[in-house]
């Protein structure tokens, strides 16, 4: 049964591939192979691991292991550093992002969303430029590495554009270092070189990308962390307005000639009754670039309030907050792929084999034929409501009465 599941996916993902033009893709990307299985093969192998629940290793040890190609082609594969993965990705994301705007009005918002997340490496030893990295969400430093990326978001669908595995520009905190072997000409080796940018370096150097390769949008969205005059300076300078989240720091803002922290910005605003948005103002910054700040509401925290910066002033401010709101979802982006790709896997594993023992336990506690019955209908109706890659191990289970 597993068998046929897995076939039945690979029926799907090759209707998928030929529908999204990957093989196609992947030769404009020079991602190919001289002899033996396609590249197109070998990438659709390694696609679907995913969803069918295995590692390379468990693959290999299933029956399909006959017809499948051998360890070192898909390691040649994944480790070949002339692939251009960056311009496979973007040609991807450029396709779909394409057919998202033919499905809306030409007057919708689209935006570009810039935001970073930390990929933990703790049991990695060797990994090439692990580094100990920052974690923002814990206030803790950790091994692994800070994945910055850039999407595109119309309010309703999101695209992953771009992204840089970032190491650490500081010697002392890496704990290996790339490779002496590659070309200085290659794609891999450019990457490596990107993984030592500072992350506002890294967001200029990718937005740029974007454009070139033919994105667009109206303005760019991020978090607190990147929202700092030279940054957003930067890309106004550009032509991309951006729309962010500003914290209380050592910033000041000139409004009237004065100089004043954001604090000072908000107890200056007129009295009011709104319930989430507390005003707006335009000032400047230190530069003297014009910026609109709007305060609202912050809710979880009532008696205090959040600030967000436009560098776009002919906006009022409640069209400020529903456009920085879309920047959720890349937050959205990044729980589902660490979810999905690893973290809830390892925990339905892991909850299945508890309730499993649990129905056991139960199920040798049951005395008369009756109540061994029950329980085992119980556990027919637990293995229904399994994912299809935990349920499909199980085989044809049915309740006798």
């Amino acid at each position: 049964m597993l068998q046929q599941h897995s076939l039945s996916e690979q029926s799907r993902f090759s209707k998928l591939f030929a529908t999204l033009y990957i093989g196609k893709t992947l030769r404009q990307a020079g991602i190919s192979k001289s002899f033996g299985l396609s590249s197109l093969a070998v990438f659709q192998i390694v696609f679907s691991l995913v969803f069918e629940g295995k590692n390379w290793f468990r693959l290999l040890e299933s029956d399909r292991a006959a017809d499948l190609p051998g360890k070192d082609v898909i390691y040649r594969f994944l480790n070949q550093a002339s692939f251009a993965w960056r311009r496979f990705l973007q040609a991807l994301s450029l396709r779909i992002v394409r057919h998202f705007e033919s499905l809306i009005s030409s007057q919708r918002v689209r935006v570009f969303i810039i935001d970073d997340s930390v990929l933990s490496r703790n049991r990695s030893k060797k990994a090439e430029l692990l580094a100990r990295v920052f974690d923002h969400s814990t206030g803790k430093f950790t091994k692994g590495y800070t994945m910055l990326t850039l999407g595109w978001s119309d309010g309703f669908s999101f695209a992953p554009l771009d992204f840089v595995m970032l190491s650490s520009a500081q010697i002392t905190n890496r704990l290996c270092e790339m490779s002496s072997i590659l070309s200085k000409r290659c794609h891999g080796y450019k990457r490596r070189m990107e993984a030592f940018f500072r992350k506002p370096d890294a967001v200029v150097a990718m937005l740029k990308q974007a454009l070139r390769a033919g994105f667009t949008a109206d303005y760019v969205l991020m978090d607190s962390w990147f929202t700092q005059a030279p940054l957003f300076r930067e890309l106004a300078a550009q032509g991309l307005p951006v729309i962010g989240m500003v914290k209380e720091m050592k910033q000041r803002y000139l409004i009237q000639g004065k100089r004043m922290t954001l604090r000072e910005v908000f107890l200056r605003l007129p009295a009011s009754n709104a319930k989430d948005i507390k005003g707006s103002v335009i000032v400047q910054t230190a530069c003297g670039l014009p910026v609109k700040l709007v305060f609202v509401r912050n809710r979880n925290k009532k008696r205090e309030w959040l600030a967000i910066l436009s560098t776009d002033v002919t906006l009022d401010a409640a069209e400020i907050v529903r456009i920085y709101g879309m920047r959720w979802s890349i937050e959205t982006f990044f729980k589902v792929t660490k979810s999905y790709l690893n973290e809830v896997r390892v925990l339905d594993y892991q909850t299945a084999l508890q309730q499993l023992m649990s129905l056991f336990l139960e199920m040798s506690q049951a005395k008369t034929k009756k109540n061994k019955a029950a329980v085992f209908c119980q556990l027919q109706e637990w293995i229904s409501g399994l994912p299809s890659y935990i349920k499909g191990l199980f085989g044809d289970w049915s309740c006798e009465s």
